[in-house]
């Protein structure tokens, strides 16, 4: 178990490839300055401008524990190296931060409009307010902070794209060859299909025989641990009113928000860029003497068919008030002059107030619910901090107790059933990390809403009595031994055909079918249902003609290569492969040119961490 929870940790953080920065930076604060307490001490400081308070690393700690997935409390994921190695990613980027804010750099205004919009959207696609609101207030900031965040995240970005840049000629071409020449060889192979349901069944096992069977894999019918728990949740699904919601209300969203409903204009359009409002003038003019298109310039290129929102800014009232076939006159964006011409026009297409208002009315609603469920969680927090269980809290703010049985950490009950009806998020995390009759903190689920739990009891895992599994070990017992069965006849007909009997006499002396399967690639592709997968890695294992046996759970199978098929070295699709390849490798330089950036930039800054003061707040904690 230990080794698993140790794997965990490590997949999380210790796999992040370095290029994965540039789209990964994640807004945290730099500034809140605390004094007085152990969360206003510094836990990562770097250079002059970066600090990171010790309140700020534990949420993160805390993000980080969630995402293994096991249950862990905060000593035993410290003790494990998690808090060591968020800090190290906290180092990461405040070393990132720290030369962006050296060099001045700073992200435009429109790229993080852009970003926020993208961010809290609807399920109309619309901006939404109440959200972006929402999360301003229940991370503490206020928007002039989240912007100027947002713009140094940014900035970031804008460095590391930079550094990475380029990378395409460093990588070898003899290397990229080779790599797709191992990669592309596919091979043909022939099987005999042995499935293990085929092979006679034995009779009832004695009773010494199933006692043996069992106690060799005793382990293997251990039950999991389950545990009884009550829950209070809080999301805006359950706190919503569609009811409540005016047409008067309804009328006014369709307005605001109609621009963005249905299909919008699509247009086809062709463009051509100049460097200056001269150049571009002169090639309009020509087009009145009688010029087409294509012979102003020879850089003219397909836009395709866009929207409004496909175009630089500046340029949108001039390309979609030009009727179809019509060439705009010159017009100025960021990147230059443009000329457009409008090949055709796909009208958009608006969807009725009927249409939509049932949407609108649950978006309305469930908008209005989000701010009931901040107000009513703090009502209930603020209940259970007074002492009320959770049955006389629940009826403090008129919400109900929902409560299940037999539980395991999967979230499945004793019948193998899913259980339905859970809050998300963590909470089978915190079910299987909250001692029996202790209640968790008020924690988020995925539903924009909150929950708090109360473990009543726990059946621990345990062995059961061969009695109680009498009918599943028979039943083991059986398929095991046709299993054996299968393997037995499969490595048979594999030592014939290695002595020189053909596969195929085989199969007819046999009454078998023999398969031969599609091209296979090293990594499985192509390979059918209902085949052993590890038949793949034996099967590029073998020169042609030669014969192996595979097996899985479900049978045996005896596999002859029959051919091998180089990588193609020409083509589309080969050309597509070798550039994935090139992907792949120019990906890995990233990230080994950003590990010499950080290097360099750790020389350059002072540095200094101070896991201490996280630890010091959980002792505080739980004092």
């Amino acid at each position: 178990m230990l080794q698993i929870i140790r794997s965990k940790v490590t997949t999380i953080f210790a796999k992040i490839l370095f290029f994965l920065l540039i789209a990964s930076f994640a807004v945290w604060g730099i500034g809140d300055v605390f004094f007085g307490n152990p969360a206003g001490q510094s836990a990562v400081e770097v250079g002059d401008h970066v600090r990171v308070s010790a309140r700020e690393a534990a949420m993160e700690f805390e993000q980080a524990r969630r995402r293994i997935g096991i249950p862990l409390s905060p000593e035993q994921a410290i003790q494990l190296g998690l808090l060591e190695r968020v800090m190290d990613d906290m180092v990461t980027r405040g070393l990132i931060t720290e030369a962006t804010m050296r060099m001045g750099l700073a992200a435009a205004d429109e790229p993080i409009a852009d970003a926020i919009r993208d961010r809290f959207r609807d399920s109309l696609g619309q901006f939404d307010r109440t959200a972006y609101q929402t999360f301003l207030a229940a991370n503490g900031m206020t928007e002039d902070e989240f912007v100027a965040d947002l713009r140094l995240s940014l900035a970031r970005q804008q460095l590391v794209g930079a550094v990475i840049a380029g990378n395409e000629a460093a990588v070898p071409k003899a290397l990229v060859d080779a790599l797709h020449a191992y990669r592309g060889e596919t091979r043909i192979a022939e099987v005999l299909l042995l499935p293990a349901a085929s092979m006679p069944a034995a009779t009832a096992p004695g009773d010494a025989t199933l006692t043996g069977f069992f106690d060799e894999r005793k382990d293997d019918y251990e039950t999991p641990e389950y545990r009884s728990l009550r829950w209070i949740a809080i999301t805006p699904s359950t706190l919503a009113d569609p009811a409540s919601v005016s047409e008067d209300e309804l009328r006014l969203a369709y307005d605001e928000r109609s621009a963005g409903l249905g299909k919008p204009e699509r247009r086809a359009v062709d463009q051509i860029l100049f460097d200056d409002e001269a150049a571009a003038r002169a090639a309009y003019d020509r087009l009145g003497q009688g010029a087409t298109f294509e012979a102003l310039d020879d850089g003219a290129f397909d836009l395709g068919t866009i929207t409004r929102a496909d175009l630089p800014t500046g340029t949108v009232d001039a390309v979609f008030s030009t009727t179809a076939g019509g060439v705009t006159e010159p017009v100025q964006s960021d990147l230059g002059w443009h000329l457009f011409r409008v090949r055709s026009i796909e009208p958009g297409e608006t969807v009725a107030f009927e249409d939509i208002k049932d949407v609108l009315r649950q978006d309305l609603a469930r908008e209005a619910a989000i701010d009931r469920v901040f107000e009513t969680s703090n009502a209930l927090e603020d209940a259970l901090a007074g002492g009320a269980t959770l049955k006389e809290a629940a009826t403090q703010t008129g919400l109900s107790v929902a409560s299940i049985a037999n539980l395991d950490r999967q979230g499945r009950l004793k019948s193998g059933d899913t259980a339905t009806g859970l809050p998300g998020g963590s909470f089978l995390t915190s079910a299987f990390g909250t001692e029996t009759g202790s209640q968790s903190s008020l924690q988020n689920d995925s539903d924009d809403g909150f929950f708090v739990l109360r473990v009543d009891s726990v059946e621990p895992p345990r062995i059961p009595a061969l009695a109680e599994i009498r009918e599943r070990l028979v039943a083991d017992w059986r398929r095991d031994t046709q299993l054996t069965a299968a393997e037995d006849r499969a490595e048979s007909l594999a030592k014939r055909a290695s002595e020189g009997a053909l596969l195929a006499k085989i199969a007819e002396d046999q009454g078998l079918a023999i398969t031969q399967l599609p091209p296979l690639t090293r990594r499985g592709g192509g390979l059918p249902s209902g085949f052993p997968q590890g038949l793949v890695a034996i099967l590029f294992d073998l020169a042609p003609g030669e014969v192996a046996t595979a097996a899985d759970d479900a049978g045996a199978a005896v596999v002859r290569l029959a051919e091998v098929i180089p990588a193609a070295t020409s083509g589309d699709q080969a050309d597509q492969a070798r550039a994935a390849v090139r992907q792949e490798l120019e990906n890995g330089l990233e990230g080994d040119v950003l590990e010499l950036l950080l290097a360099d930039l750790e020389q350059e800054f002072t540095v200094s961490t101070n896991p201490g003061s996280v630890r010091r707040l959980y002792e505080v904690v739980s004092q």
